[in-house]
C-alpha cells in the first residue's frame, strides 16, 4: 500500500493545497510517485477549487477528479455542517454513515494509488484539525481511518508559534504523531518572527520543520527546484512508517 501523508492546517487558508501543489511538482521532478487526495470538499466548484488545482499539479487527468475528492458539498463551509449540523449542534445524529463516508474515500484513494503504483498519497484536510467531518466525525477520524500521517501545514509569521504547538499537542493526545511540519509564506510583507519561529517549535515539541514555501506571488509560481524544502525531504516520507530517516 502506498505510504499516505495527510496535510493537516493550523486554520483555514494556512496554505495546504498550495503545499501540496508544490509537493507534487517536487515528486514529479525527482521521479516519485505522489497521488493527491482531497476525501470531502465544500465550495464551490471550478478552476480555483481544491481539487481542480491538485488535479492540476499531478499525473491524474481529468476522469479522475470524482476519485480525487469522491464526497463534496456546494456550501462554503465544514465539510460536517454542509453534510449534516445536526450533531454538532446538539440534535440527535447524523443521519449519514460515518463508516460508509469513509468507505467511499478509501475506496477511492485505493483505486488512485492502483493505477498509478504511487510510493506516496498526499492526502489533504479541511481546515484546521478540529473540524466537523461528513457522517458527524471529526477530522483526527480520518486521519486514523484513512491510516495516514500527518504532516502540518502553518503560516510563517506571528502566532504560528502557539497554532502550531496546540496542533501537535491535540494530535499526540489522539495518538497521531506528526512526522514534520511546513510554513507558508502567504504574504509578500516582511515578519520579524519568521526567523525563530521553526527552531522555537523543533526544540519545544521535538517535531522537525520540514520545508518552508515562500511566497509565489499572484498568481501562484511555484519553485522550480526543492531548495525550499529539507534535502532530504522524500527519503524522510518514505522511511518514516519504518524507522529509516
Amino acid at each position: 500500500m502506498s505510504e499516505r501523508v495527510f496535510l493537516v492546517g493550523t486554520d483555514t487558508n494556512a496554505g495546504k493545497t498550495m503545499v501540496a501543489c508544490a509537493l507534487l511538482r517536487s515528486a514529479a521532478r525527482g521521479g516519485i510517485r505522489v497521488v493527491p487526495f482531497k476525501p470531502a470538499e465544500s465550495g464551490p466548484a471550478g478552476p480555483n477549487s481544491d481539487r481542480a488545482r491538485l488535479l492540476a499539479a499531478s499525473v491524474l487527468d481529468r476522469g479522475e477528479l470524482d476519485e480525487l475528492s469522491p464526497l463534496r458539498w456546494p456550501k462554503p463551509i465544514a465539510p460536517g455542517l454542509a453534510d449534516d449540523p445536526n450533531p454538532f449542534l446538539g440534535r440527535g445524529s447524523s443521519v449519514s454513515d460515518v463508516e460508509s463516508m469513509l468507505g467511499r474515500a478509501r475506496w477511492a484513494l485505493a483505486r488512485l494509488e492502483q493505477r498509478h503504483e504511487a510510493q506516496i498519497s498526499l492526502v489533504e484536510g479541511a481546515g484546521g484539525l478540529l473540524v466537523p467531518m461528513p457522517g458527524g466525525s471529526w477530522l483526527p477520524d480520518w486521519i486514523s481511518g484513512l491510516r495516514a500521517r500527518p504532516l502540518i501545514v502553518a503560516r510563517a509569521g506571528l502566532g504560528t508559534i502557539n497554532h502550531t504547538l496546540l496542533t501537535i499537542e491535540s494530535l499526540r493526545i489522539r495518538e497521531l504523531e506528526p512526522c514534520g511540519f511546513i510554513f507558508t509564506q502567504l504574504l509578500a510583507r516582511d515578519d520579524p518572527s519568521r526567523s525563530h519561529n521553526a527552531t522555537v517549535i523543533e526544540q519545544r515539541s521535538g517535531v522537525p520543520c520540514l520545508g518552508s514555501l515562500p511566497f509565489l506571488g499572484r498568481p501562484p509560481v511555484f519553485p522550480a527546484d526543492d531548495t525550499w524544502l529539507v534535502p532530504d525531504f522524500w527519503s524522510r516520507l518514505l522511511g518514516s512508517w519504518t524507522g529509516v530517516t
